[in-house]
């Protein structure tokens, strides 16, 4: 799509946000259920389905993902902790050697379980996000050093208090969409 079409960009947009069921084909049925209109007819000929509000709600609501997990999911050898992963997918080369066998060559007693990486520390998530080095001083660009990690709230404020800084965050405003008339012309 040209950066430029806007009506290419209005056809996405709704597409993007078109609801999982159309509207369009639920009705009423003479009995006060909700009927629902399929595309094509099953095999067994059936045309229609038919709902009571809650039924309807309840398999509406069973499609809503869990909050934060990852919408693809993988089962059977392809899970992420699956035992037998390891000798199916196959392993990235290390510096200067050959590529990893591919997963068809691999057997189960050639190939051994990789090393997870080590996470990174808030210091170095803050470095590769921001490039801002936390342990350098601003005024002397020497090396600071971490001396404790403080959990207990009370002690917080308490060093808050005597350092003159608030002791709760500044209060958050409502988050804004981008201006609706500005996508459109």
């Amino acid at each position: 799509m040209h950066a430029n079409d806007r009506e290419g960009l209005e056809r996405l947009c709704r597409y993007g946000a078109r609801g999982a069921l159309a509207m369009e084909r639920f009705e009423e049925a003479e009995d006060g259920r909700i009927a629902y209109r399929m595309k094509r007819p099953m095999p067994d000929g059936t045309t229609h389905l038919l709902f009571t509000g809650l039924e309807l709600l309840r398999r509406v609501a069973s499609r809503v993902p869990p909050p934060r997990t990852n919408l693809t999911r993988f089962h059977g050898v392809f899970a992420p902790g699956a035992k037998l992963r390891p000798f199916l997918v196959p392993a990235a080369a290390a510096s200067g050697e050959e590529e990893a066998p591919s997963a068809g060559a691999a057997t189960v007693g050639s190939c051994e379980r990789r090393q997870r990486a080590p996470r990174l520390d808030w210091a170095g998530l803050l470095r590769r996000t921001f490039a801002i080095d936390v342990f350098s001083c601003p005024r002397c660009a020497g090396q600071r050093r971490g001396l404790a990690y403080l959990t207990q709230g009370a002690v917080i404020r308490r060093i808050l208090r005597h350092l003159q800084l608030p002791e709760q965050p500044p209060r958050l405003a409502p988050a804004l969409g981008p201006p609706q008339q500005a996508l459109w012309e």
